[in-house]
């Protein structure tokens, strides 16, 4: 392969490689993704319904994660990639060729186990992805490169949602479904030829497969202030996760929104998610990165709060959809600097279980929460579940700062 990267390739040439096939592979299964919410809100119009669905993308996390820690740090990262890759074209192709078939209760179904599966490939991508980094980017630079991903990120779900509700609107979903096959290839062969360093194995074929678990769970216990973090990422999950699975349906029930508004509030927050990567990725997020992942907290809390008060009805749709430039915006600062904390604390050979075992960990309040969610938005309104999460969020960043080692995590 003449064209493939070495080790002596401009990290910064490596680095936009990878992320830029990652990033045309998270649009076409974003786009895909926001079909399939687009169907359960327009045909369903149930809580339940929409809440199971963003349950399925969360479950397979809490039990397959530390599996894929071990994975990770065993095999080859290429190999890992470009499989969950490939394996997602094939779901794909398979859902694609028989969606056509099923109806009403049958077709969630089906749609159900799509968004499973494809969870499924993303538990072993985004922590392979998150342990390269490190390995290929200097470690004065991790901060403004997951600034970068960030904004990446933000980028792909700003345009996503617009997209797919045009698409929606035009073609058959069947036809869409196929987009995640051109994603899925296209991020394969970027990952081919980009150089990512080999997997030493060579002293792990001697541990058990259940010892490396625990060693990561015992290596993520050593560093107090990101497990104790990670601990109130979990509770704040459990209660901002169910109101935003829920945004469809706010838009369309407690607003009287349509289609195309839930696809504007979705772009608005990707938007102030942009934005906050861009300003990370350019001027970092201080010296002290506690006070970045404090404020985001408080940002989140405030705005989730505010949405729960707004009235019903057309009158609070915009004020909806306008704070949601802030929330988006602190969302970037929770997840960049935190991110890049543990990529300068966790030593590269325990990166993969750690970084498995920590996503596990955060995972876990997402299904929590969702089991509860759409019963109780179907029973009691969903306006007050968001001000259950802010008010959440913001006893969160309360004890965030009242915990010595959450306040040191940026001096461990």
């Amino acid at each position: 392969m003449p064209f493939k990267l070495n080790q002596n390739t401009n990290w910064r040439l490596n680095f936009y490689l990878i992320f830029g096939g990652q990033f045309i592979s998270n649009l076409t299964t974003m786009i895909v993704q926001y079909a399939f919410m687009w169907y359960i809100t327009d045909v369903l119009k149930s809580a339940t319904a929409l809440s199971l669905s963003t349950l399925m993308m969360f479950i397979p996390w809490i039990f397959l994660a530390p599996v894929a820690g071990v994975v990770i740090d065993r095999w080859s990262k290429k190999v890992i990639m470009i499989g969950m890759d490939l394996l997602a074209a094939l779901v794909a192709i398979v859902i694609s060729l028989t969606i056509s078939q099923f109806a009403g209760g049958a077709l969630l179904t089906l749609l159900l186990v799509a968004i499973f599966t494809r969870a499924v490939t993303q538990i072993f991508q985004q922590p392979t992805l998150n342990t390269i980094v490190p390995a290929i980017v200097p470690k004065d630079e991790l901060t403004k490169a997951n600034g970068q991903i960030q904004s990446l990120q933000s980028l792909t779900a700003v345009i996503a949602p617009g997209i797919s509700a045009v698409l929606f609107g035009l073609i058959p979903i069947q036809w869409i479904i196929l987009l995640d096959v051109i994603g899925a290839i296209f991020g394969s062969l970027t990952v081919l030829f980009a150089y990512v360093p080999a997997t030493d194995s060579s002293q792990e074929e001697q541990v058990s497969f259940f010892k490396n678990i625990h060693l990561g769970i015992r290596e993520l216990m050593k560093h107090r202030g990101i497990f104790q973090y990670s601990i109130l990422s979990l509770i704040a999950i459990m209660f901002i996760m169910p109101g935003a699975s829920l945004y469809p349906l706010m838009t369309t029930q407690h607003f009287g929104g349509t289609i195309t508004q839930a696809g504007i509030v979705e772009t608005i927050w990707s938007v102030g998610s942009l934005l906050g990567g861009i300003f990370i990725s350019i001027w970092g997020a201080g010296k002290n990165r506690f006070y970045a992942i404090f404020g985001s907290l408080v940002i989140m809390g405030a705005t989730f709060s505010i949405f729960g008060l707004l009235p019903a009805g057309p009158g609070g749709f915009w004020i909806f959809a306008g704070l949601n430039i802030f929330a988006g915006f602190g969302l970037a600062f929770m997840n960049s600097p935190f991110m890049a904390i543990v990529q300068e604390q966790i030593q590269p050979e325990m990166m993969g279980r750690v970084m498995s075992v920590l996503m596990a960990l955060t995972n876990i309040g997402a299904p929590v929460g969702l089991m509860f969610a759409g019963p109780l938005a179907d029973q009691f309104g969903i306006a007050q579940l968001f001000l259950l999460a802010g008010v959440a969020t913001l006893l969160v960043a309360a004890a965030a700062v009242l915990l010595p080692a959450v306040r040191q995590i940026d001096k461990e």
